[in-house]
């Protein structure tokens, strides 16, 4: 995609309206951050103008509206809710722009209609202010852990075929785990979003490449080597399976968790997510057997052979730099 002085403006001021909610020292500055944010992100949306991205800008820009507006009608009258914590109120609109349950249908459905650098977006810095702002939060963190524990139930992606769903299942499964993992330590929250972020900018830009939408496609697409390894380990990683870089970030929250002898919480988490894994698992099935080393398809695409040697060289790095560390 060109990036031009319009799209890079754009950003920038989704970028630093992010900034100055985290940074802001009270909530109503929060919040006006928050409204710069959706304000500049919807026209990133459509950056490449279709009726399905219209239709998706409609459904998102509604929805964090109408959570903009609850939390500001929380913020406002705080005392008309004493008999009630103000926290508790305040996280219910967070929960709206995090799509986590039970306000998380909205994100699969909008999605579909978007680009894949939207999509991107959408899924990984957007989530950033609203972690931020349920961090500052001081409520009972047993809450936080039963929201995160319904959120992880989430079993409507068994029979979904879009890439762009399957992606956005993903990112509720993965920000339930970021949720627990800002509450406990917010060093390791940035550890466990990068890694996450990281992640998903290679499956997307693969999938962008070669402009896959569906999971079918993988079947009509004969694949070479290196794309399908490449493909197979980022599946793989972001179901969090050893010892991909995707289990790295999972292994750094069950560590703490064991450390805070959090056991119980420990043991949903791993169970809920291993329900999720099925899934995931359909993306691998055409990849593990449609496997030909040498194929009409490898022998006419020469040209991109280069960016699968990179991105697998890049996988492995950044495996390696964080087993260093870690």
């Amino acid at each position: 995609m060109n990036l031009n002085l319009t799209k890079i403006t754009f950003i920038s001021l989704m970028m630093f309206s992010s900034l100055i909610s985290i940074s802001s020292s009270n909530w109503l500055s929060m919040w006006m951050g928050l409204e710069l944010n959706l304000f500049t992100f919807i026209p990133i949306l459509n950056f490449k103008t279709s009726i399905y991205s219209i239709e998706s800008t409609m459904k998102y820009f509604l929805i964090q509206a109408f959570a903009s507006i609850i939390l500001l009608l929380f913020l406002i009258n705080k005392s008309l809710f004493f008999l009630i914590q103000i926290n508790m109120m305040i996280i219910i609109p967070l929960l709206m722009k995090l799509s986590l349950m039970p306000f998380h249908l909205w994100l699969p459905s909008m999605i579909e209609g978007l680009n894949w650098m939207s999509c991107f977006l959408l899924i990984t810095w957007q989530k950033i202010t609203p972690m931020v702002m349920i961090s500052y939060l001081n409520m009972n963190k047993s809450i936080i852990f039963i929201i995160t524990m319904i959120s992880l139930n989430n079993l409507f992606g068994m029979n979904q075929n879009s890439m762009r769903k399957i992606l956005a299942i993903s990112s509720i499964n993965n920000s339930s785990w970021m949720l627990i993992a800002i509450l406990i330590n917010e060093m390791l929250w940035i550890n466990y979003f990068f890694i996450y972020s990281i992640l998903n900018m290679m499956i997307m830009y693969m999938l962008w490449i070669y402009q896959i939408n569906y999971i079918n496609q993988l079947k009509f697409f004969n694949f070479n080597f290196f794309l399908k390894m490449n493909m197979l380990m980022l599946i793989l990683s972001i179901m969090g399976l050893p010892p991909m870089m995707g289990f790295l970030m999972k292994w750094m929250l069950i560590k703490m968790l064991i450390y805070n002898k959090m056991i119980i919480i420990l043991s949903l988490l791993i169970t809920l997510t291993i329900l999720n894994l099925y899934f995931y698992l359909k993306l691998t099935y055409f990849l593990l057997f449609n496997f030909n080393l040498f194929n009409k398809w490898f022998l006419q695409n020469k040209k991109n052979n280069n960016f699968n040697y990179i991105l697998f060289i890049n996988f492995f790095s950044l495996f390696f730099t964080y087993i260093i560390f870690y």
